[in-house]
């Protein structure tokens, strides 16, 4: 996996995913990687309006059920 380096970021922010990594009970790595990729969702539907490929809409689903689940849950 690529390794990505942030520099400069403002504490306030760091502050919001430490808090976020905490409720979730996620390392602070796991929370940026799930921050991340939830933003890059939004953006390209933003975007492209959407995608049209079906596969996408049901990861997106799985990755929302998952998202409410508990914290520290198994299933």
């Amino acid at each position: 996996m690529a390794e990505v380096v942030l520099r400069d970021i403002d504490p306030l922010l760091m502050e919001r995913i430490r808090r976020l990594s905490v409720a979730r009970g996620w390392t602070r790595e796991e929370t940026c990687l799930a921050l991340l990729e939830q933003g890059l969702f939004a953006s390209e539907h933003h975007v492209r309006g959407g995608f049209d490929d079906p596969e996408v809409d049901v990861l997106s689903e799985a990755i929302k059920a998952l998202q409410a689940m508990p914290a520290g849950s198994d299933l």
